[in-house]
């Protein structure tokens, strides 16, 4: 009796490696490392104009000379915000399974983000360059809603 417990124990035990195993081929693999990476170059290279020159930034997403300091401040502030999920990308990218929550909330901020820019864009508030922006976070809503959903599969079906 001890001995089928302990085989069957064994069997559970594999069955868990061979689980994790699967799941971090498929979802580490190169494809994804490079996905992340280049969500956190895009995040970082797209943000830093806007750090660094908020003026200029919110004239190329609004077509419109902002000069109120109060504005400029807040506007400043957002992109080092969005700058902290280009670098929680950039840690994704390391290692992608053991970071899913970042990914999740990073495909919530770009999916907010360019459904935001959708709307002001059919109200006429902001400028083609935003809709370029938004339409290429689309893609990496795409990209992270198809990880997500391997992710979980994955672990439901094992």
């Amino acid at each position: 009796m001890k001995t089928q417990n302990t085989s069957n124990s064994n069997r559970l035990a594999n069955n868990l490696n061979y689980t994790t195993m699967t799941l971090n081929t498929t979802l580490n693999s190169r494809f994804w490392k490079i996905t992340f990476l280049i969500a956190g170059i895009y995040t970082a290279v797209g943000v830093l104009p806007g750090i660094f020159n908020p003026e200029q930034g919110l004239l190329d997403f609004t077509s419109q000379i902002i000069e109120d300091w109060n504005t400029l401040y807040f506007f400043r502030s957002l992109w080092i915000t969005v700058l902290v999920f280009g670098i929680g990308f950039f840690i994704v990218a390391l290692n992608p399974t053991k970071h899913i929550g970042i990914v999740i909330m990073g495909l919530l901020g770009k999916l907010f983000f360019a459904s935001n820019v959708l709307f002001q864009y059919s109200n006429e508030k902001v400028s083609q360059m935003a809709m370029t922006a938004a339409t290429i976070d689309l893609i990496f809503v795409l990209l992270f809603g198809i990880f997500i959903f391997k992710y979980y599969s994955n672990k439901e079906n094992n």
